[in-house]
């Protein structure tokens, strides 16, 4: 993960203009293979919108078990950031966007309540907001899977200004698409020389077919010769 933050500025401006239904606005990253820089240009994209909100932004990264948004701000990744603060519950009171399975049940067959499993933390002297996932409270053979529904995206809307989501790559996970269709817009994140416009393309019919709208594409390591911004037909 690295500090693109230069390269995020022209994201910034453009998503201020895009409106939301109700409350503070949400944006989704993601691309169609990994390695692609989606978690840098994730992280740098919350670190500039959350110096322009007063009620926060939240970074969420749809990659639960892995954590790495919180392991690289406690590394300061960014220069001139404070360390994560304390660990709080970041359940919203509401039903999550993921789920734990197989779910524990109590010997009267009752399902036992969760776990509060995810927990955000402020960044100091910020107002930024990070996700991390408590896996150590899972039990041998559970897995954590996201989830459709939109209740838990409707909450942050009410206590965040910007909410952006790091999904992984669709080759690896279908994490993204399982919520797309509840951010206020999508960004396609694709390596210059690495990434074929064709493949960009039929990312951008999926996540349409899930209900979600593309509405950018940043695209990382273009050299002078690069052709792929070109073909795109976004």
């Amino acid at each position: 993960m690295m500090d693109i933050r230069s390269d995020m500025a022209g994201a910034v401006r453009a998503l201020e203009r895009v409106s939301s239904g109700a409350g503070g606005r949400s944006v989704m990253l993601i691309g169609s293979n990994g390695g692609e820089g989606v978690s840098s240009a994730a992280a740098s994209l919350a670190v500039l919108l959350s110096g322009r909100s007063s009620r926060g932004t939240w970074l969420i990264d749809l990659n639960l078990l892995g954590n790495g948004h919180y392991k690289a701000f406690e590394r300061r990744m960014f220069s001139r950031m404070g360390m994560p603060g304390r660990a709080m519950d970041a359940s919203l009171k509401t039903k999550q966007f993921y789920q734990v399975v197989p779910q524990l049940r109590s010997v009267d067959g009752r399902a036992q309540a969760p776990q509060k499993l995810l927990a955000v933390h402020k960044i100091e002297n910020t107002n930024l907001f990070v996700t991390k996932f408590r896996g150590e409270y899972l039990n041998s053979g559970q897995k954590v899977q996201i989830r459709s529904g939109g209740d838990y995206w409707h909450a942050l809307r009410r206590i965040a200004d910007w909410t952006v989501v790091d999904a992984p790559s669709v080759n690896a996970s279908s994490a993204g698409l399982a919520v797309c269709r509840y951010m206020d817009g999508v960004i396609l994140v694709v390596e210059a020389d690495q990434t074929e416009a064709a493949h960009v393309n039929s990312l951008r019919e999926e996540i349409a077919a899930h209900g979600g709208q593309v509405i950018g594409v940043v695209v990382n390591q273009v050299r002078s010769d690069a052709r792929l911004v070109d073909k795109l037909s976004l």
